[in-house]
């Protein structure tokens, strides 16, 4: 039996005070009861989080055997002392036996949602976990049919029963486009860990399901300890780039309930918790989590204290430039709410497009601010609020820039600003505050503009913006920013409204030029044959950014553009008159 600590949950969240020379640390660790309304019910979960866990590490959700008190699975697991070895939240269901396999699999889906609340810390729905233990085996197999395009990695130990058929998903768990954390419900590859005693009929038609879901091969290679592992197809007919075709199926003979253990829990991880899964277009994508804390990744980490606030981002450089005296544009990439430089520089893999283009990427975290009245203080927003001040990220972002040219061959002519949500917002703040610093900017669904009701300028920051040029690529499902299309002669969306500000603050024409490249209608702007402004519309894409959008925005626009010391700007190379 592994023993745990219960936390003490304040009254109100918002009470504690934020650590601000440490200000991601996650404020409550051990076990505590989180009440989840479920329909006209309340259902319970148990949460474990230990002392390694920090605000957007992975969520691993379980639905323990319905015979046990989620009390003694924690204790008699090996969960507890796996979460502590891997930095992992976990979240039990408490059963209720006399609910059936679809009720419960309804109440997993609700705590995947409930879980990102953001009332106690911070959840990412990019890197969630499904795991079912005996009967709850069954119970997560369910949740994965109603939404498998939502989780990243899934494990079944033991009592796997199919339940394969063709799932009808609760409205409930649809999610709807409003909601910035939108629910897919899709279905969709998924990497998943199946471990019986023995082959059953019940364990090959519910392998031969993800076989077929995942697209994988149907003869397996083994590895040392005997477990089958069912490969992807070795060709896919689209790129890696967005979504890359990873999920294995793998099968584990002779297990038994007592065997469950740290040992086997870190086992199955390395392979189930892999991955993570991203917002994108059409559907929610899956690929290997890059994370920056590995070596191999190739990023460094960095702090510095600003206004009283530990500061922190990642710096990638290119690997044959290392050693090199050349100057090398910037670009720097702002996460969206809620998110970190960690977080963001897996989403938008733009240190994949620096090493292959020969750029500097800074992945900042943001400021931090409180979303519901009683909340958690800590969630992370550019330009944040925090005992009722409002705070503004320039100051950070000009010294984050000055120590990183006081280190390495900057080319000051070539720096940009890119981001998503209230990165995107971000970004464009650069444009109104920094237009000396910043060469261009490309903001992914998000923006600012003066007398914007949902979004604002800092205090004192300037009301106009003095071409600095604009690249904006937004989803047509995006109800926070985004809009199906665009009629600036009847503007109705704060889309059309910004476009707008923009058009007119740098004297352009509201006509414009437009072509597709699918999933992309573009819109542009130009001065003199140049592109001042261009809007990307995306095709079947709710509020998010996917990988490919860093090479678009870099290759298509901003390493077009340059600045002169007197502020002037060129495109490829021509002066903007």
């Amino acid at each position: 039996m592994n023993p745990f600590c219960w936390a003490e949950l304040p009254e109100k969240q918002s009470d504690v005070p934020v650590d601000l020379l440490n200000p991601g640390k996650c404020q409550i660790h051990g076990a505590f009861f989180l009440n989840c309304p479920v329909g006209d019910s309340v259902r319970k979960l148990l949460i474990y989080i230990p002392e390694s866990w920090g605000n957007n590490d992975e969520v691993l959700v379980i639905a323990p055997p319905s015979c046990l008190p989620a009390e003694k699975f924690l204790a008699d697991s090996g969960l507890v002392e796996f979460t502590r070895q891997r930095g992992v939240l976990a979240a039990i269901l408490v059963r209720e036996p006399h609910k059936s396999t679809e009720e419960e699999a309804h109440f997993m889906n609700t705590a995947y949602k409930k879980l990102q609340g953001r009332e106690y810390f911070v959840a990412m729905q990019d890197c969630f976990y499904a795991m079912g233990v005996g009967d709850g085996s069954p119970v997560a197999l369910k949740a994965m049919l109603s939404m498998g395009n939502d989780w990243s990695g899934a494990a079944l130990l033991g009592g796997i029963r199919d339940v394969t058929e063709e799932p009808v998903i609760d409205e409930a768990d649809k999610g709807i486009q409003t909601e910035e954390m939108f629910i897919s419900g899709k279905k969709s590859q998924l990497p998943i860990w199946l471990l019986e005693e023995k082959e059953t009929p019940d364990l090959v038609r519910v392998r031969d399901y993800w076989i077929r879901e995942n697209q994988d091969v149907t003869e397996p290679v083994f590895d040392p300890r005997g477990t089958a592992v069912y490969l992807p197809k070795p060709i896919s007919p689209t790129s890696s780039l967005n979504d890359a075709p990873i999920a294995q199926v793998r099968v584990t003979l002779g297990f038994q309930p007592e065997s469950l253990s740290a040992s086997l829990l870190n086992q199955v991880w390395d392979y189930t918790g892999a991955a993570r899964r991203h917002r994108s277009y059409h559907k929610k994508v899956l690929r290997y989590f890059r994370n920056p804390d590995i070596p191999e990744n190739g990023a460094t980490y960095h702090t510095m204290v600003v206004d009283g606030m530990k500061r922190e981002w990642y710096e990638y450089v290119p690997r044959r430039f290392r050693q090199s005296d050349t100057p090398l544009p910037l670009v720097v990439a702002f996460h969206g709410r809620g998110g970190n430089g960690k977080s963001f520089f897996d989403i938008s893999d733009l240190s994949v497009a620096a090493e292959e283009r020969g750029f500097i990427a800074l992945f900042p975290t943001a400021d931090i601010y409180q979303i519901r009245p009683d909340g958690y203080r800590g969630v992370r927003l550019w330009n944040g609020n925090y005992k009722g001040a409002d705070l503004d990220s320039m100051p950070f972002v000009r010294a984050m820039i000055e120590d990183v040219k006081g280190r390495l061959p900057v080319d000051e002519s070539r720096i940009y600003a890119c981001g998503q949500s209230s990165g995107g917002y971000m970004a464009v703040c650069c444009a109104f505050q920094a237009p000396d610093l910043f060469a261009a900017v490309a903001p992914w669904s998000g923006f600012v503009y003066p007398g914007m009701k949902s979004m604002h300028l800092p205090l004192g920051a300037p009301q106009q913006l003095k071409d600095v040029p604009v690249y904006l690529l937004i989803g047509k499902q995006d109800t926070h920013f985004g809009a199906p299309s665009i009629d600036l002669s009847h503007p109705s969306s704060t889309l059309e409204e910004f476009l707008l500000f923009v058009l007119d603050s740098y004297g352009l024409s509201r006509e414009y030029d437009s072509y597709t490249c699918y999933p992309i209608d573009y819109y542009v702007w130009k001065r003199n044959g140049i592109p001042m402004v261009t809007l990307g519309l995306i095709d079947d894409m709710p509020h998010a950014n996917y990988a490919e959008e860093s090479r678009i925005s870099y290759d298509d626009f901003m390493c077009r553009f340059s600045m002169d010391p007197d502020g002037s700007r060129r495109y490829m190379g021509k002066k903007i008159k």
